[in-house]
């Protein structure tokens, strides 16, 4: 019986949404082009670097720090197409991550797109829900910088991404959006554009053009996570 009502409950929530949320011609429903920039935070974990760095602080006269929480800048555009609940949207973000200790520092930058299929199940003049998902390429640059010498390096790869949000439209062209997104972007081999650090300690390899080694492994980066931003959105 308990179950029974349960099942009458979430169907009867779920007939009062669908009736609320009913589509209707406003807020960019009809179709058309949208614009927008976001901010968000990434929890990207970078477990080698964040290994190197407990690594340093074994030495004595030296101080590193694990790498924080990633910051993202996005910028998007999206294609509505008119009468559907499906929209394309191409968004391009610029990625940003480091880890500062008093005498050791370990910076990473880089840079996603990501082609995405929007699909919009709840919506009304104001609120827009939607679910979406994508594959795409992220690239990263990463530079460790030690007492008298640095390692750059780079690395690239291709992803997936998905995940929720939902728009919030003041008028017809002017929304605010939040949105939470998964990614997997790991960036398994980096390679070594310039160095004047030896190979010692845990860094085991480290000469420019080869592969960046920690203990006899590759060193690996990752834009993988949890992303969740807020934004802007223009619809004309």
């Amino acid at each position: 019986m308990k179950l029974l009502n349960a099942i009458l409950f979430v169907g009867l929530v779920f007939g009062i949404s669908t009736q609320s949320f009913a589509r209707s011609s406003g807020g960019g429903s009809g179709g058309g082009h949208s614009i927008g920039v976001g901010v968000g935070l990434a929890t990207a974990s970078q477990s080698d670097l964040d290994t190197l760095a407990n690594s340093v602080n074994t030495t004595s006269g030296r101080n590193s720090a694990t790498m924080g929480s990633g910051l993202e800048f996005t910028a998007l555009y999206q294609y509505r197409f008119s009468g559907s609940m499906f929209a394309l949207v191409l968004a391009p973000s610029y990625f940003s991550q480091s880890g500062k200790g008093t005498t050791d520092q370990t910076k990473l930058t880089g840079y996603t797109i990501f082609p995405m299929m929007r699909l919009y199940p709840l919506e009304n003049t104001f609120i827009h829900f939607y679910m979406q998902a994508g594959l795409g390429y992220g690239s990263l640059t990463g530079t460790i910088t030690q007492p008298s010498a640095s390692i750059t390096f780079s690395g690239s790869a291709f992803g997936a991404a998905g995940g929720l949000g939902a728009e919030f439209c003041f008028t017809d062209s002017h929304c605010a959006y939040v949105e939470g997104n998964y990614r997997y972007l790991p960036i398994q081999r980096n390679l070594v554009t310039t160095s004047n650090v030896s190979s010692s300690g845990t860094i085991t390899q480290s000469g420019s053009g080869s592969e960046l080694e920690l203990s006899s492994n590759d060193l690996s980066t990752s834009m993988s996570g949890i992303v969740g931003s807020i934004g802007y959105m223009m619809n004309f």
